[in-house]
């Protein structure tokens, strides 16, 4: 009887904060296998009925083993096996499920800047449909609200972002050397280099050079007619779910993505730093303590 294939490695997160593009560099490792399906999102959803309120068109849930075993059937010799699901990192039920479930697995979690990860998670809700309100610092301020409504996760925007209570759920059951942090701006600007450390952390030839030289995910907001359906054409499902950035050349995705998207109005900086020293400069302080890194330029 074939034994089970399981991941051994999981990305929890955080949404907004370059797992796609990482996911991408990894995918191309000879002994990393990851799943077809980026976000198999199933220790969110596992054997729950989450009848969330969203905004636009429901997305269709894996919510048992039998749904979720099967993304690794095509497993052949790969020594690190894992998936990437950004939602794991702030539910909380996930720590406890994998540990239960998966309890060898090594975690991986990238962290952004609070706020911008903010800003992004809401600039990618804009751009998909789903998010009515047009200004930040108002959807911002909805979450208590949409808490009460039972809106979707996707929309705590504020949540999201207190980090230092989220990976303590994950260092109280996993060993800490199973789990790896990383920082967006790391991955951002030395992509190659911080693959490599991932690489050594799952025990598979370090020395591996991954293609970084396409982005992934990027951020923008629709532009036209054009903007408009492909918009629309991501909302009803009928652009298939893939990774494009494996099949396209990069210079045939930037041209797709200038025709449909503009570039997304940046963050503004006085708004960054007050939502920052408003909700998030203790916790920023007591995750400095917590995964042993300098994160003043967060508070800066």
């Amino acid at each position: 009887m074939t034994q089970q294939k399981k991941p051994n490695f999981i990305i929890i997160g955080a949404m907004k904060a370059a797992t796609t593009s990482l996911y991408t560099y990894l995918k191309q490792h000879q002994d990393v296998f990851m799943t077809s399906i980026k976000e198999p999102m199933f220790f969110n959803n596992f054997q729950k009925e989450n009848d969330f309120k969203v905004h636009g068109r429901k997305t269709k849930k894996i919510t048992t083993f039998e749904q979720y075993y099967p993304l690794f059937d095509a497993v052949k010799n790969e020594k690190a096996i894992g998936e990437a699901s950004p939602a794991y990192i702030s539910n909380e039920d996930c720590p406890s499920l994998i540990h239960k479930y998966l309890p060898e697995t090594k975690i991986i979690a990238v962290l952004r800047q609070p706020v911008s990860r903010a800003y992004s998670n809401f600039l990618h809700t804009r751009r998909a449909d789903r998010e009515p309100i047009a200004d930040f610092e108002t959807a911002f301020n909805k979450e208590a609200e949409r808490k009460a409504e039972n809106w979707s996760p996707l929309y705590h925007y504020k949540g999201k972002g207190y980090y230092t209570e989220q990976l303590e759920r994950y260092y109280n059951l996993f060993p800490k050397e199973n789990i790896k942090v990383l920082l967006f701006e790391e991955v951002v600007k030395n992509p190659i280099e911080t693959s490599q450390e991932i690489f050594e952390f799952l025990n598979v030839d370090s020395s591996f050079t991954p293609d970084t030289s396409k982005k992934a995910n990027v951020s923008g907001t629709p532009k036209g007619l054009f903007g408009w359906l492909i918009m629309k054409l991501r909302y009803y499902n009928l652009i298939p779910n893939i990774q494009f950035s494996n099949y396209l050349p990069s210079f045939v995705i930037q041209f797709i993505f200038n025709s449909a998207y503009k570039k997304a109005k940046p963050l503004n900086t006085e708004l960054k730093n007050r939502l920052t020293d408003t909700y998030y400069k203790e916790d920023i302080l007591n995750l400095e303590k917590l995964i042993d890194r300098d994160l003043q330029h967060w508070l800066s």
